[in-house]
């Protein structure tokens, strides 16, 4: 089965040594982002800073969890690029697809563009 499909993707300038954070999430200034409203989506390649990072914004991909999550569940960015389990009022990312333990990658939908930061 397909761990990604389809997505939207948009390359920015590496801000910092993102060669070892494939699969977090990233800000526009290309760093580790560490909150939804700084987040641009999750990082799909491993750039030097002043390379291209590509970063998947929209559609189904693999994000790397920061706790256990099952199937279903809202996720939200938290700090170091992880993403989480929503808590009550917080806004969301996207959705995990299966479940995954915590520091693992996890199947997603995500819609980084129309993310909340609160409900």
């Amino acid at each position: 089965m397909s761990t990604e499909s389809e997505k939207g993707t948009i390359s920015v300038a590496a801000g910092a040594d993102l060669s070892g954070c494939q699969y977090k999430a990233i800000e526009v200034a290309g760093t580790v982002a560490a909150a939804n409203a700084l987040a641009l989506g999750i990082l799909q390649n491993k750039p030097q800073i002043g390379e291209g990072a590509s970063i998947a914004y929209a559609g189904h991909m693999k994000a790397y969890v920061g706790g256990a999550v099952t199937a279903g569940v809202r996720l939200k960015v938290t700090t170091s690029g992880w993403l989480v389990v929503v808590a009550s009022g917080d806004g969301a990312v996207g959705k995990a697809i299966k479940a995954a333990g915590s520091g693992a990658l996890c199947e997603i939908v995500a819609n980084f563009p129309s993310a909340a930061t609160t409900y």
